[in-house]
């Protein structure tokens, strides 16, 4: 018997749909995974910068409130500081008024207690020589001197109340007591060389009977020389002498008066260095020659 040719084989071979490998798959969630390893997709991150940059915005913006919170802070603290600082200016300035009144009304009760009955402006001879008793020293001492060219007082004898008050307060005396404790410091601007020729050229001005005179007699002169030079120089005597007993000269005037000093330092006792044709006023060429013949040594 031959075979059907109108009859096939129907033999069915199941169809396979095979997937490649990591062929991504997406899942329900919306990730897309390859190898159950789940990948971000780039939308996931377009949502997600925005938040993390509005979060550094914020963080920034309170950085900034609280920088300008603490400015705010210490400009306040400066601001209090500065007002602290102008009330204690303030309080200072005010307590240094208070102690100047105090001292000005010091000095003015000390002038006070010596000035004149007859001028209440001044203190006079009697006002001076009662000062002088109750500080301890001769109204003669060198130091009430000393306390004139302090005073820048323009007239022997008498301290004007602008002077004494003026004076004092520049030396930051203010009482009898610290005018005492004084006095020592006195006695050493007499040793400042400096010091010690302004008082002598305050001396001959000091001891004029008129301020506007320009020349000093001979019996005021020798009494200053004698308070102002003393035993500081071997000449002092001597010229007293010589001037008290010569008959040229009645009056000396500053040139002369300055160069006395001059001529007391440098000058020997026996005036052998004595140089004749030097620049000295005639009275000391006629001094010493005046000397070498009484005291040929």
């Amino acid at each position: 018997m031959g075979n059907n040719p109108s009859k096939k084989s129907t033999t069915s071979t199941p169809t396979t749909t095979n997937k490649k490998k990591n062929e991504p798959t997406t899942n329900t969630t919306g990730n897309v995974t390859t190898n159950n390893t789940p990948i971000t997709t780039p939308q996931n991150n377009v949502a997600i910068k925005p938040e993390t940059n509005q979060t550094s915005v914020n963080n920034v913006n309170n950085k900034v409130s609280i920088s300008s919170n603490n400015n705010n802070n210490n400009n306040n603290n400066s601001n209090n500081n500065i007002s602290n600082n102008n009330s204690n200016n303030n309080n200072n300035n005010n307590n240094n008024n208070n102690k100047i009144e105090d001292k000005g009304k010091r000095i003015e009760d000390f002038f006070d207690k010596y000035k004149d009955e007859d001028d209440n402006n001044v203190i006079g001879p009697d006002g001076i020589t009662r000062l002088c008793k109750d500080l301890g020293v001769e109204p003669e001492d060198v130091v009430v001197l000393v306390l004139a060219w302090h005073l820048g007082a323009k007239q022997m004898g008498y301290f004007s109340k602008a002077e004494f008050t003026q004076g004092l307060s520049k030396l930051n005396i203010d009482s009898l007591q610290k005018l005492q404790q004084h006095l020592p410091t006195f006695k050493k601007d007499l040793d400042n060389p400096n010091n010690f020729k302004d008082i002598y050229r305050f001396a001959f001005i000091f001891a004029k009977e008129n301020e506007n005179n320009k020349i000093l007699d001979l019996e005021s002169a020798c009494s200053m020389l004698q308070l102002v030079l003393a035993d500081r120089y071997p000449h002092t005597e001597k010229l007293q002498e010589f001037l008290m007993q010569q008959k040229s000269y009645k009056v000396l005037n500053m040139d002369q008066w300055l160069s006395i000093l001059e001529f007391s330092k440098i000058i020997n006792a026996n005036c052998s260095n004595y140089d004749e044709n030097g620049a000295w006023p005639v009275i000391l060429d006629e001094y010493s020659e005046w000397r070498k013949q009484t005291d040929p040594k």
